[in-house]
């Protein structure tokens, strides 16, 4: 969580200062591929080798800590006396565990995760829609996925090293140093020179608390994508006060694909399921279907039908009255010969930590006999105990 002074919050709308300050960034080599090498060199007792990346990693990234361990762990490896990763590391307890924390995250990405991330797709991505791009986070593994709508499949173009909060994960409350799990949008851009140094080269705030967090009651506020302090390039996996954290090269790249004004989506996981292709478009079209029952119904007039899409306890996440709603709903559609519906999909995503949930935005253009208008809404769709679909809110 973030909390600064107003005269923090300058922001610029064209972003053109961040898309300068990445062309300024030295960006000819790759910072992770770099360190694995030097841990790969270690353990396989290339200790002179492991040397000399360590020294030709440093030379292009000086600010990087886990350079400096390693170059450190290669030295004492040719005494004998390192016996682990870190162990003659002379730092405190604290910062030493978070280098090693990253040094497993970045490992096991490429080990096990990065095959699978660059073969299959997140399920959450059912419809991208009118967006160009979309982030997804794996926060267990602490990873930032960014990904192209390619002719309406999501096709992976980024893949970043990622920090979160302190406490890990699942917000529920300000000051828990947790980020939240959850869908959300990027709704500003802050210049870096406007921020104090911890939050780096700039922020993308996100529109967290969500509609459904409210309804939780969870609470907090400043849930950023930013940048890191001057004086390291990566921060340990669990490290921010609830925001989600890149290096300031990261950022800078992610910033070009981005925005504020596109409302870039962020779907922030607490886990992620990989699918085929094939298994999300099969899905997609369950989901599709769903919706598409319900637009009949309301076009059939029939308001039973119509009704029966709507949760009835706590309707619309408790922010009205189901039974005066549907007198209305009942009253308006006897005054009716026809209703003609037709909706374009702006976005359809599982929503991430609730079993059965998804969110879909459209644009609604409706028709009828006395009445015809457009409007932006959005729906929660939410299964029941008893396997049925349910609107938990449309707004």
């Amino acid at each position: 969580m973030v909390a600064l002074a107003p005269h923090v919050f300058a922001q610029s709308n064209s972003q053109e200062a961040l898309k300068a300050e990445l062309h300024a960034y030295k960006a000819n080599g790759d910072y992770e591929l770099a360190v694995l090498a030097i841990i790969d060199s270690i353990q396989t007792g290339q200790l002179e080798l492991a040397i000399q990346q360590a020294d030709a990693h440093l030379a292009q990234f000086p600010k990087s800590q886990l350079g400096h361990l390693l170059r450190a762990d290669a030295l004492s490896a040719f005494t004998g006396e390192l016996h682990s990763v870190a162990a003659n590391a002379s730092l405190p307890a604290a910062s030493l565990a978070g280098l090693t924390h990253q040094m497993r995250n970045r490992w096991k990405h490429r080990s096990e995760h990065e095959a699978i991330a660059h073969t299959l797709v997140p399920s959450s991505l059912l419809v991208m829609g009118d967006h160009s791009h979309v982030v997804v986070a794996d926060m267990p593994e602490g990873r930032l996925y960014l990904y192209e709508n390619d002719q309406g499949n999501p096709k992976l173009i980024r893949d970043y090293y990622m920090s979160v909060g302190a406490a890990g994960y699942g917000k529920q409350f300000e000051g828990d140093n947790k980020t939240p799990i959850g869908v959300y949008a990027i709704n500003r851009y802050i210049e870096g020179r406007a921020l104090p140094d911890l939050y780096g080269k700039g922020a993308f705030p996100v529109d967290y608390p969500n509609r459904y967090d409210r309804y939780l009651k969870r609470t907090g506020y400043g849930i950023w994508l930013h940048g890191t302090p001057s004086d390291t390039y990566a921060r340990s996996p669990w490290a921010s006060e609830g925001c989600f954290v890149l290096s300031n090269d990261d950022l800078l790249d992610i910033g070009r694909y981005v925005s504020a004004e596109k409302r870039t989506p962020v779907i922030l996981s607490d886990t992620i399921e990989w699918l085929t292709l094939e298994q999300l478009a099969a899905r997609k079209k369950a989901f599709i279907e769903v919706v598409e029952k319900w637009k009949n119904d309301w076009e059939s007039l029939d308001t039973n039908a119509y009704t029966s899409h709507y949760e009835v306890n706590d309707f619309n996440l408790g922010k009205g009255d189901y039974r005066a709603w549907k007198q209305r709903k009942k009253d308006v559609n006897e005054a009716k010969t026809f209703v003609q519906l037709d909706l374009d999909i702006q976005s359809l995503f599982s929503y991430p930590g609730v079993e059965d949930m998804f969110v879909v935005k459209y644009k609604q253009r409706y028709l009828s006999d006395n009445f015809a208008g457009e409007s932006e809404k959005e729906q929660f769709w939410k299964k029941d105990e008893s396997g049925h679909w349910r609107i938990i809110y449309e707004g």
